[in-house]
């Protein structure tokens, strides 16, 4: 029988009892079916099943054979009976949603715990999908993860065979959780931990919204509680792994543990140091050389820069542009290139020099990489292994020290007059000051320091300049004053 066809779709539509008594294939609201012989019935009743929530579930329909006709009282049990039988229906659809929901809890529960026990992404992922297909019905499960590169959602797990499932999905193609084309059904619901989303959970031919959104939020929470415990794992490897190079001691399979991190030592790489922590920063480093290595300490950050996609020069051209974007600025030094296991120890040493470098270089926070200190190449290691003694350099210490408690400027005064070799009037320019207050500090520099500069090396002396410095920079005290010569 058709929609709308019949005397149990008149009372159905209408949600009232229609009641023929007689001579029934006569009226039109009945439809007469050869096959089941209903010329026989000519007294026919058709009673609406109305729920509690006045909604019709069914119709009962009952036939009396000619010349029989149904009676009022018989009406009146039938009309009661099909509220008896509608209560009975709801009851038992109660029932089964009711057996079904604990059903679907008891399997949400085991799903959960096997997601808690998951240690490792992978299998993770596994339990998800081949878990949450049976749940929800689904034909075909499943889950993206948000690549933060590409910000695409790539396909890692799929029960049974991916099939036609995409292998990556833009962010503006997520749409409605609930989709329909044609007779297919998809649910896709966003794995959001600490509202960041991190992926997609994707149910082919399965309508169960609410129940995807509650597996989404426990497998949102496991990733997130997965990716933690390996980033912390990671973290522990990088920071090991940067100990023995930047000490030079490899311990057991150097190699090997590269190849776990993704790093290959024969590839050209630049070892960075900032100062202080920047996550910005650290972000715009990821994209702008992907497959790098990043210790974050809580004062700083030393990064492995793959230079295997870009140059070393487009690399610094980068980093300056990034730098220059930092809403809070910070310190940073950059090796040269090194390739090979034994240049990283030597490379971690020049970008902790060019990070100094910044400090007594540019007096501000910079990038600065190791070829651009030019002679503080060779004073930096020398500050930084210390134990040289020198009567020049003692003697600008004192000038540093007697600025540090009078708050004056003769080691700067001193510095831009040799720069300017001697100039009087040069020097004074660059200082803001009379040229006779130039002459005074001078006079002043020599009382103080023993330092005679119309005969003592003028080299030797910016050198000595320089050297205490970088002892500053160093944080080291300054070195105590020697005993006045004679």
């Amino acid at each position: 029988m058709e929609r709308c066809e019949g005397l149990a779709w008149w009372a159905a539509e209408r949600g009232e009892p229609a009641f023929i008594r007689d001579n029934a294939l006569a009226d039109e609201r009945t439809k007469y079916f050869p096959e089941l012989e209903e010329e026989r019935f000519q007294s026919l009743l058709a009673l609406p099943v109305v729920g509690r929530s006045g909604d019709v579930i069914g119709v009962i329909t009952a036939h009396t054979v000619a010349p029989r006709e149904f009676s009022d009282d018989e009406v009146d049990f039938l009309v009661t009976s099909a509220s008896l039988v509608a209560s009975a229906i709801e009851n038992a659809r109660l029932y089964e949603e009711a057996r079904l929901r604990v059903a679907e809890l008891e399997q949400l529960t085991e799903l959960a715990e096997a997601i808690a026990r998951a240690g490792a992404l992978e299998e993770l992922l596994q339990t998800v999908v081949s878990g949450a297909r049976p749940l929800l019905t689904a034909r075909a499960c499943h889950v993206y993860l948000l690549d933060p590169g590409s910000e695409e959602l790539e396909r890692v797990a799929s029960d049974p065979e991916p099939g036609n499932a995409r292998d990556t999905l833009g962010l503006a193609e997520l749409g409605p959780e609930l989709a329909r084309g044609g007779r297919s059904t998809r649910v896709a619901v966003p794995l959001v931990a600490n509202d960041e989303l991190i992926g997609l959970l994707v149910a082919e031919g399965s309508v169960r919204v609410e129940l995807g959104r509650a597996v989404a939020s426990q497998v949102a929470v496991g990733l997130k509680k997965v990716q933690v415990i390996e980033q912390l794992t990671e973290k522990n490897l990088i920071k090991d792994f940067f100990e023995e190079l930047a000490g030079g001691r490899a311990r057991g399979d150097l190699e090997g543990r590269a190849t776990r991190l993704g790093c290959d030592l024969s590839k050209p790489h630049a070892v960075l140091v900032a100062e202080p922590t920047n996550d910005a920063l650290e972000r715009a480093l990821r994209l702008a050389a992907p497959g790098s290595l990043f210790d974050r300490r809580e004062h700083s950050l030393r990064a492995l820069v793959n230079l295997s996609t870009t140059s070393f020069d487009s690399f610094l051209e980068r980093l300056h542009r990034i730098h220059g974007d930092l809403a809070e600025p910070a310190s940073v030094g950059v090796s040269s290139v090194c390739e090979g296991e034994a240049a990283f120890a030597n490379g971690f040493a020049e970008a902790q020099q060019a990070l100094l470098g910044t400090v007594v270089l540019r007096g501000e926070p910079a990038v600065l990489s190791y070829e651009d200190l030019g002679a503080y190449k060779y004073l930096l290691r020398i500050a930084v292994e210390g134990g040289i003694r020198d009567a020049t350099v003692d003697a600008v210490s004192r000038l540093a020290e007697y600025d540090a408690q009078r708050g004056s400027q003769l080691v700067l005064t001193l510095e831009e007059f040799l720069r300017r070799h001697g100039n009087i009037s040069a020097t004074s320019e660059t200082l803001f000051v009379h040229p006779n207050t130039l002459r005074q500090r001078l006079r002043r520099i020599a009382e103080l320091s023993g330092l005679d500069l119309r005969k003592d090396d003028w080299l030797m002396t910016e050198i000595a300049v320089k050297m205490v410095k970088l002892e500053q920079a160093l944080g080291s005290k300054v070195t105590k004053a020697a005993k006045p010569h004679i």
